[in-house]
């Protein structure tokens, strides 16, 4: 099966979607409409692609705030969430979708946010979830595969006030999707903190919605995985620099946690780390390192709209770069199990 393991809501807004869902909800938005017209796909999709030079995360947020110019109603964003499931299951078998709740309701209040009352924030949540998880099952029904939706927490944490408040929402709703995920990187000097009081509210959600998965381990080194695996995780987004430590990679197998490998945007986002790696393991790209060292690996396409890629794409180059087909399958099988057997 081809099942992309880690896809971002966020980054999957095709020009396609967004302008179908521009002209639904009649969004005159420079963005989507100028000079009275509508802009063709051909003139929209370059402006939601990441500009500039790889190694630079800011232009990676620049372009998924640019589609999220879409967000102007939990309608709205139901009807790109529908699209973009469409959209991402074109060419896979199934697949698991992480959605950033707080940053979509986030955005419906706009930069007045913090003085939104929380329990007002997590009723708006609960209209944008709600709306999410029907988009997600027409589009089960409409392609007749699994389409999973994780719950991303971000550990930019903005407000403990406003996470709790979201929190209950998600509990209520936690037997439609599979499971959490801690995102999102800072720009001080550890990128990849888990702050406690996100790590208590994960706690509070772990009895119903047990499959955790966190990104780490590539803004920062091994360190990261080794405080994300403190957690208990099934999964780590990434975690490539996990190969920085004997001790790391022993502690993923000991555990059987599998890393979720984004070829294309390890090499948009940390293109030096990739390079180092490689040189480290003999010139083997980190997802072939690390099914040597006996690690489960499988493969997503992160953010593919923003980073011009697919999980086509994805596949491909993970065959060019020398993956063992049968131990990728064989992993993406047992992880899949996990979440959908």
């Amino acid at each position: 099966m081809r099942i992309d393991f880690h896809r971002h809501l966020e980054g999957s807004h095709s020009a396609r979607a967004l302008l179908l869902v521009a002209k639904k909800f009649q969004l005159q938005d420079p963005l989507f409409f100028q000079a009275g017209v509508y802009r063709t796909e051909a003139e929209l999709a370059p402006l939601l692609q990441m500009q500039g030079e790889a190694g630079n995360a800011s232009t990676f947020y620049t372009a998924i705030e640019t589609a999220r110019r879409a967000y102007v109603s939990p309608e709205a964003i139901a009807a790109l969430t529908y699209e973009s499931f469409i959209d991402s299951a074109a060419e896979v078998d199934a697949l698991e979708m992480r959605v950033s709740l707080f940053s979509m309701t986030r955005t419906l209040f706009g930069v007045k946010w913090r003085h939104v009352e929380p329990m007002t924030f997590a009723e708006k949540s609960r209209e944008v979830l709600i709306g999410l998880i029907d988009a997600r099952d027409r589009a089960e029904k409409t392609t007749h595969k699994k389409l999973l939706v994780r719950l991303g927490l971000s550990r930019t944490f903005e407000s403990e006030t406003h996470y709790r408040a979201m929190a209950s929402v998600i509990r209520e709703h936690a037997s439609a999707l599979c499971g959490l995920d801690v995102l999102g990187i800072l720009s001080g000097p550890d990128k990849e903190p888990l702050q406690p009081g996100l790590v208590a509210i994960i706690d509070t959600l772990r009895d119903v919605l047990g499959d955790l998965t966190i990104h780490a381990g590539e803004f920062e080194d091994h360190r990261s995985v080794d405080r994300a695996l403190a957690l208990s995780p099934r999964g780590i987004g990434h975690g490539v620099r996990a190969l920085g430590s004997d001790a790391t990679l022993q502690t993923l197998r000991d555990h059987g946690v599998t890393l979720e490998v984004c070829p294309s945007s390890n090499q948009l986002l940390i293109p030096e780390v990739v390079a180092e790696l490689r040189q480290s393991e003999h010139g083997k790209h980190p997802i072939c390192a690390l099914h040597d060292h006996g690690v489960f690996a499988v493969l997503g396409s992160d953010d593919p709209v923003p980073m011009s890629t697919s999980f086509t794409t994805e596949w491909k180059l993970a065959t060019e770069l020398g993956v063992n087909p049968e131990r990728l399958a064989s992993d993406s099988e047992r992880r899949w199990e996990q979440l959908a057997g």
